[in-house]
């Protein structure tokens, strides 16, 4: 029971970066000639503007909730970051 809570914490978290994040690199990407390869690139850059401008600015108080359920700040900024990474080397091969 507690991974399940813990997958959908982590789930609420990355939804409220993931939606953002791809809108404006959709945007983005669109005003640059769309191609995967400057999908990725706008994806690299916007995940991590978003989890910034949303997680440090807006709501910094929310990450003592996700420290409660063993989700610490760096964690979060590592997976971001390894997700925004992953996500452009995907895109550069397709």
């Amino acid at each position: 029971m507690g991974m399940i809570k813990n997958f959908r914490i982590f789930r609420i978290f990355y939804l409220k970066l993931l939606i953002p994040a791809v809108a404006f690199s959709l945007l983005m990407c669109f005003s640059l000639g769309f191609t995967s390869g400057n999908f990725g690139l706008c994806f690299l850059l916007f995940l991590p503007a978003m989890h910034f401008f949303i997680y440090e600015i807006r709501f910094r108080h929310e990450y003592y909730f996700y420290a409660h359920f063993g989700f610490s700040k760096k964690f979060l900024w590592m997976v971001t970051a390894s997700i925004s990474v992953l996500i452009n080397l995907i895109t550069k091969f397709l």
